[in-house]
């Protein structure tokens, strides 16, 4: 039983810090969105042509960059297929 709790111990301190991580990412990427990307003059009205817009800029990012606002990019992603946009 102690194994078991143990067990489920460290797998709940993977998830949150996992969570934690992919939350940072999240922040770090909207910040440097917003900074780099000159956040919010001249947005596309279209919804689509802002998803593009957002893919533009993202992989315009040195990798380092693309790597510690991933999870920026994959809520974006999440959001402009929720629209219908590619």
């Amino acid at each position: 039983m102690q194994f078991l709790s143990i067990l489920l111990l460290i797998v709940g301190v993977i998830v949150a810090m996992g969570a934690g991580a992919i939350g940072c990412s999240y922040v770090l990427g909207q910040f440097l969105y917003r900074q780099e990307a000159g956040w919010p003059v001249s947005l596309p009205s279209e919804n689509c042509a802002r998803c593009a817009a957002d893919a533009e800029w993202y992989a315009g990012l040195p990798a380092w960059k693309q790597a510690v606002t991933a999870g920026w990019w994959l809520t974006n992603r999440v959001l402009c297929a929720s629209k219908g946009c590619r």
